[in-house]
């Protein structure tokens, strides 16, 4: 296949996956991951961890090992050896005022729309999410972390710090660097294809879908525009950081 002479910079320019193996890409480890977290958090609520805490640990145990898995399996079958040579796409350069101005406006683009749809993705979960299990509610500890000990709360504290780098960095790799190039739908709709397929892979969170989807957008197409994800790492970094402080706030404000 010819390279675009729109990405000159590509090495070389991918196949596309079909549908199928597109959403299963997409689908499939976001359903592993829902499945080992509500084993983990069954397991832990004996012992009185929030189902948040189970979710942490679900990372380093099953999610970020099965998509860099995945990544590495590509590239055994593309390079004939464990390499990412040709795997990971989108690494076009940019200037640090690039990357400063962009970063920053997606990143409060993110901020804003996440908070503001945080309310109604409230109301979806109580309308339509009844059954869905209280132990495996992840806003349970946020609500009120004293109800758990110390050592709960800063095993959280130190996941979060740590996990909010990893999780977003194999996540954008995954999706922005491997799939996005790849997905059948074309450049036009690939942003948008991208978007919802990310928001569906959150099983654990199904009622955030919507808001996912307008908070991501803006960051998904001006990755596919500028072929650069570390915009999309960026910002995926910066939004669940923020996350990790907000936490140490409630858990080691004053007052605490």
């Amino acid at each position: 296949m010819n390279k675009p002479t729109t990405h000159p910079m590509l090495e070389a320019w991918p196949d596309k996956s079909s549908p199928l193996e597109a959403i299963l890409l997409h689908l499939l480890p976001g359903l592993i991951i829902t499945i080992v977290f509500a084993i983990l958090a069954r397991m832990t609520l004996p012992l009185g961890w929030p189902p948040s805490l189970a979710l942490l640990l679900t990372w380093p145990i099953t999610g970020i090992p099965l998509l860099l898995g995945i990544l590495l399996y590509k590239g055994y079958k593309a390079n004939g050896a464990f390499s990412l040579k040709g795997i990971l796409l989108y690494r076009q350069p940019l200037s640090f005022g690039q990357y400063a101005g962009l970063v920053i406006a997606l990143l409060v683009w993110t901020a804003v729309f996440s908070t503001l749809f945080s309310f109604p993705a409230e109301s979806l979960r109580q309308a339509l999410f009844t059954w869905w299990p209280a132990w495996l509610n992840l806003s349970e500890f946020a609500r009120d972390p004293t109800n758990y000990s110390r050592s709960i709360q800063w095993a959280i504290i130190a996941l979060s710090a740590i996990l909010n780098i990893a999780v977003p960095v194999t996540e954008e790799l995954y999706f922005r660097s491997y799939l996005l190039p790849r997905l059948p739908s074309g450049q036009k709709w690939s942003p948008l294809l991208s978007t919802v397929l990310f928001s569906l892979y959150h099983f654990w969170l199904p009622w955030d879908f919507f808001g996912r989807i307008v908070a991501l957008l803006p960051v998904v197409y001006l990755v596919q525009r500028k072929q650069n994800a570390y915009l999309s790492i960026l910002v995926h970094c910066l939004l669940n950081s923020l996350g990790t402080i907000g936490l140490l706030v409630m858990v080691a404000g004053p007052g605490k």
